[in-house]
């Protein structure tokens, strides 16, 4: 059976954010983003995740 992962890519400033405003390893935050673990801290970081890229998004004028 094939494992399906939601992974989010992110650029080097949003996963320095993350590292700073979860207190947490590069690794943490790598496995976080590869759905590599289902915890509530790693759903944390992904919901910040898709936050930051919300708003990165949101900056852009068509």
């Amino acid at each position: 059976m094939e494992i399906i992962r939601n992974e989010i890519t992110l650029s080097q400033k949003h996963l320095k954010t993350l590292r700073d405003e979860f207190g947490k390893s590069r690794q943490t935050i790598y496995s976080a983003l590869k759905d590599f673990t289902q915890s509530k801290l790693a759903k944390d970081i992904r919901k910040r995740a898709k936050e930051l890229l919300q708003e990165e998004v949101n900056l852009i004028d068509i």
